[in-house]
């Protein structure tokens, strides 16, 4: 039975007169793949209807870009309705469909500019346009909502950001016509396009606004931190909440709240909240803005936590809950929620590395917890035809999936673990930087291991022969890594410890004590440091701190990096650790020695396969595979990834 807190997010709700049957929606999120005319692929189609399925009431895709009537390009990277609108109205109305008959709405999100989205480049084309060519992007949007509605689509989502950030922020719009001046003015565009839409598809049809509340735009393009004292160079929440209340009169049925902007340098960690966040990000600006608007508010941005959501609608914060990566990672996340299954839910862990950083790199979307994101009609995982004995050796991310695929094929499967739990090393990280989900994470694989009956042997590292006594026809090697050494005078001081000891505890450090390397442990081991008033040096030899290993994300790299500064934390690169003494560290930069006055001294430079026991097995079985860090070094994503297509495939 539905716990009573919990079916406030389940009554159904309207916006118009569109009647959704809960207050769970999916943001727009660019994962789905498109053809070449622009239209939805069968595996878009796949992805949109696992999501419907799983028990979402509202899903909102990834931007469509407006382009003219039957306006040719040379490659379609976006779904684009204008370009061939029978083949875009055929797809559609195939996923829409599909969508439909789990009960779900969905929305497309419309979006001008989105090719390169420099912005400098869509401020100058706003500042140039026409009247004429005015007029002609607001009829492409209509143009463009007509076609999504013949496809199906309950109602259409502007996106205010890209070409028409350059309209509606006066930091950019320098015309002096009746498009620029004045607020009003500024949002003359997106008025006119509600409209134009209305006109075209019927004042029933919705129309709703995805609006960036506030920009966190520093002098210099600079963003600025959550807490921030700072000057506001792009939009505030006050113009904003006048923004909307024009909006709202001119018909828009509903806002999807937002922040950030990106610049040409920066990629905006408002827009996408890394790990780094605390939970609700834009609770604060849906709140204020539900006390001047009348139409539905929609959020997101780390919404997941089922008990922060109910509070949230509770406090009449928003009118809908926004699941976007949360919906990545566990598609089945609404039905589990209502069914009481919290603890079965796989967390998004924020770190935009399976989806944005993805994305951004060219490569296929998907979701670091779950590579069959994006991947449904090709990621299946059938049945073994002969159940075999398998042994898992570490119980890292990428031990855990091994197993956890093995045992979904039918297997028997024993996982060896040599330390107090699951996890590897992400049970140490997840100790520190608001890295609530990594713990979550771990708890989800326990309970689907213990659930598919994987023999787990903690506290008990893998011998030749315990594994011998066992036979196994399959062997995965996950033994994972050891953190990296530097030979120095003074290593064996007392003074010396590493990223791990520090994160759980097992030092306690003074208020002084540098960290050599400025990867990613050194880095978020100093931020830590740094949160709790110590005075942090990271010295690192590479010519910049979190080059090297595999890249971040972006958004999470630069708030990071960002987060640091702002802890006052000094950074000092092309500098090599000399020595330690006991007044502290010597280093060297540029052949010039410097003394750093330290109480400890916290060596993060990395770490190398561990991999003995697979080249000791390699022959021993039928089949041996080397996985995770004891095959090369590597961080969730990959490991987890690796594994799931090993064991699925052999």
């Amino acid at each position: 039975m539905m716990d009573k807190k919990v079916r406030a997010l389940f009554e159904p709700f309207t916006i118009n007169k569109l009647e959704l049957k809960n207050r769970l929606f999916m943001p727009a999120m660019g994962i789905a793949t498109v053809d070449q005319n622009g239209a939805y692929t069968d595996e878009a189609i796949a992805f949109y209807v696992s999501r419907a399925t799983g028990g979402v009431g509202l899903i909102i895709t990834g931007a469509n870009e407006v382009a003219g009537s039957g306006e040719k390009k040379i490659a379609c990277t976006n779904p684009t309705p204008a370009v061939n609108p029978e083949a875009y109205i055929a797809a559609g109305l195939e996923m829409t469909r599909q969508i439909h008959d789990q009960g779900a709405k969905i929305f497309v999100q419309l979006a001008a500019g989105l090719a390169g989205d420099d912005r400098a480049e869509q401020s100058n084309r706003c500042n140039a346009m026409t009247i004429a060519e005015i007029q002609g992007l607001v009829a492409s949007f209509a143009d463009a909502a007509k076609i999504v509605k013949a496809a199906g689509f309950d109602g259409v989502e502007i996106e205010t950001g890209s070409l028409l950030d350059g309209f509606t922020l006066a930091l950019y719009n320098q015309r002096s016509d009746g498009y620029g001046g004045e607020l009003k003015n500024r949002f003359q565009v997106v008025t006119e396009i509600i409209a134009a839409i209305k006109t075209t598809c019927g004042s029933e049809f919705p129309v709703m606004l995805r609006l960036a509340m506030k920009s966190f735009l520093k002098a210099g393009a600079q963003q600025a931190l959550p807490g921030e004292t700072f000057v506001e160079q792009g939009r505030d929440r006050e113009e904003a909440l006048a923004a909307a209340v024009i909006l709202a009169a001119a018909g828009c049925d509903g806002f999807d709240v937002a922040a950030g902007i990106d610049t040409t340098e920066k990629a905006s960690y408002w827009k996408y909240p890394p790990v780094y966040f605390d939970k609700g990000v834009y609770l604060n600006f849906s709140e204020a803005l539900k006390k001047v608007v009348a139409v539905p508010v929609l959020a997101a941005g780390k919404m997941a936590d089922p008990d922060l959501a109910i509070e949230a609608l509770a406090k009449d914060q928003l009118d809908m809950v926004g699941l976007g990566r949360p919906l990545l990672a566990d598609p089945e996340l609404p039905h589990k929620l209502e069914n009481g299954q919290t603890e079965v839910i796989r967390p998004c862990l924020g770190c935009n590395d399976g989806c944005l950083a993805q994305l951004i790199a060219g490569q296929e979307a998907s979701c670091t917890v779950n590579p069959a994101c994006n991947r449904e009609l090709r990621s299946g995982i059938a049945a073994a035809e002969t159940p075999k004995r398998v042994v898992v050796v570490g119980a890292g991310p990428a031990g855990m999936e091994a197993a956890r695929i093995s045992a979904l094929r039918g297997h028997q499967v024993i996982l060896f673990e040599k330390s107090y739990g699951l996890g590897g090393k992400l049970k140490y990280s997840s100790q520190r930087i608001l890295k609530t989900a990594d713990p979550q994470l771990i708890h989800w694989y326990e309970t689907q291991l213990q659930s598919l009956k994987v023999e787990i042997r903690l506290d008990e590292p893998a011998t030749p022969e315990k594994i011998a006594a066992i036979n196994p026809e399959i062997l995965f090697i996950a033994q994972g890594s050891e953190a990296r050494t530097l030979e120095f005078p003074g290593m064996d001081s007392e003074k010396v410890t590493n990223a791990i000891d520090v994160l759980t505890d097992k030092t306690f450090v003074g208020p002084r004590c540098p960290a050599i390397g400025g990867g990613l442990a050194g880095c978020e081991a100093a931020l830590h440091l740094a949160m709790h008033r110590h005075k942090m040096i990271i010295v690192d030899s590479a010519p910049d701190i979190l080059a090297a290993g595999i890249p971040m994300a972006p958004a999470n790299k630069q708030m990071l990096r960002d987060l640091l500064v702002f802890y006052r934390s000094e950074i000092i690169t092309c500098a090599q650790l000399k020595a330690v003494t006991e007044e502290g560290a010597v280093i060297e930069k540029n052949g010039q020695e410097r003394l750093l006055p330290a109480h400890h001294m916290m060596i993060a430079v990395g770490f190398e396969p561990t991999n003995s026991l697979y080249e000791e097995l390699k022959n021993n079985y039928p089949q041996v595979y080397n996985i995770g860090d004891s095959q090369a070094i590597k961080n969730i994503r990959t490991a987890i990834w690796a594994a799931n297509e090993v064991a699925r495939l052999i």
